[in-house]
């Protein structure tokens, strides 16, 4: 698993800031300035928490699923009531749910700008910047609340919560309970650092909710809480539109990308070659078997039974040669001379040959009959004895079939 560094900035200066690395490599959090935490950062994703108080949180419910068009839409939609000129702001959208709703949070150029440079001077380069609001751990029918010294802030749902000053903490709760209608928190998880003591009385702010405390330590245990809540896929990346960032590997990646397309493409071709080149064998084979055991029968139509036909030839032979199968040398009497005449006579093919009771059957084709007669002449002054026991014209060509006996 790639190891990421999480870094919390808890001021828009990011004077101090706690970090931690998760991952295989997960680590401890620690606190200190950039400086430091950049020591961490080197050969890591980086991913900051900026404070909520830095940008607001909103929703647009837009008519259209095209995240093209709604980008382009949001600004407007949100133009009377934003104080500043749409076009001095970054909109940031979160993914449509199934009523066209779209989260948005929308943030001063100048500030985000500010951030990065701020990071990038010290040597950290952000592929993700989340509001902290939003990493608050979060239940089903509960609101998650957290107070410093100066903030109160409440998560309420997946994509929305508020953060104001402590002094208008009380009166803003009862204000989000009232608004909130039929989806008023039945608990209420209240996040504390040790040692501090609630500034709000949450008894009076939610006197129908179960108000459950929780003691987390430090502000390096609050940035390992955050960490933990922190799902990329499911928050909104600050950093997209203009700001968006590339990851190094995945940018080494897709430069070695078309080098990888043309090895594939050339393994794959190669595979394909060879199987090609496989099958193509093996159907030359199967006909180049199939041939022998034609020729094979052809030559010794007596064998019924055919099972390897050159270990078969080979014993036919043999047999031949010791006088078994009617001599082999009488076979060559009548087959040698026979076919030296076919050999030097044009437009004839010798196209079978078998050997039964002393004569020497042969199957040609030639180009004409008198051919076939002046080939049959030609053998008997050779001293044998020729029997055309068939001729058949086909087109320009004629297959025969001659006897050839002993020497007269």
């Amino acid at each position: 698993m790639a190891e990421t560094l999480i870094l919390q900035c808890h001021d828009r200066g990011c004077d101090r800031v706690n970090w931690l690395i998760s991952g295989s490599g997960a680590s401890e959090p620690a606190e200190g300035d950039l400086s430091e935490a950049s020591k961490s950062a080197k050969g890591r994703r980086t991913l900051v928490l900026i404070p909520a108080t830095e940008l607001l949180i909103t929703a647009v419910k837009i008519p259209t699923r095209n995240r093209q068009r709604l980008l382009q839409a949001i600004p407007f939609s949100l133009e009377n009531e934003l104080t500043e000129d749409i076009d001095r702001l970054h909109f940031a959208a979160g993914h449509i749910d199934g009523e066209n709703t779209t989260p948005v949070i929308v943030i001063a150029r100048e500030k985000l700008d500010h951030w990065l440079e701020t990071l990038e001077s010290a040597g950290i380069e952000p592929m993700g910047i989340y509001p902290d609001l939003l990493c608050l751990p979060l239940h089903n029918d509960c609101w998650t609340l957290y107070q410093d010294n100066q903030l109160l802030l409440a998560r309420t749902n997946p994509h929305q919560g508020f953060c104001v000053d402590t002094a208008n903490g009380e009166a803003y709760l009862k204000l989000a309970v009232q608004q909130s209608g039929e989806h008023v928190p039945k608990q209420v998880e209240f996040l504390q650092l040790t040692g501090s003591s609630p500034v709000i009385d949450l008894g009076e702010a939610l006197p129908d909710c179960d108000v459950k405390t929780l003691d987390i330590g430090s502000r390096a245990r609050l940035t390992a809480l955050l960490a933990g809540n922190l799902a990329e896929k499911q928050q909104i990346n600050l950093l997209q539109g203009d700001y968006l960032r590339v990851d190094k590997m995945t940018l080494q990646w897709k430069r070695w990308l078309p080098a990888a397309v043309l090895a594939s493409v050339f393994v794959g071709l190669s595979m394909a070659l060879t199987l090609r080149d496989h099958f193509d064998y093996q159907h030359q084979s199967t006909e180049l078997q199939a041939r022998i055991r034609q020729t094979f029968q052809q030559a010794f139509p007596e064998v019924k039974r055919v099972v390897d036909p050159k270990v078969q030839m080979e014993q036919q032979l043999k047999a031949m040669q010791s006088g078994q199968a009617g001599g082999f040398a009488q076979f060559a009497s009548l087959f040698v001379p026979s076919a030296s005449v076919i050999k030097n006579s044009p437009d004839t093919t010798l196209e079978g040959v078998s050997y039964r009771d002393g004569q020497l059957n042969l199957q040609l084709t030639i180009k004409e009959l008198q051919a076939l007669e002046t080939l049959k002449k030609m053998i008997e002054a050779k001293r044998l004895g020729v029997e055309i026991r068939s001729a058949n014209v086909s087109g320009d060509q004629v297959s025969s079939h001659l006897r050839i006996s002993g020497v007269k």
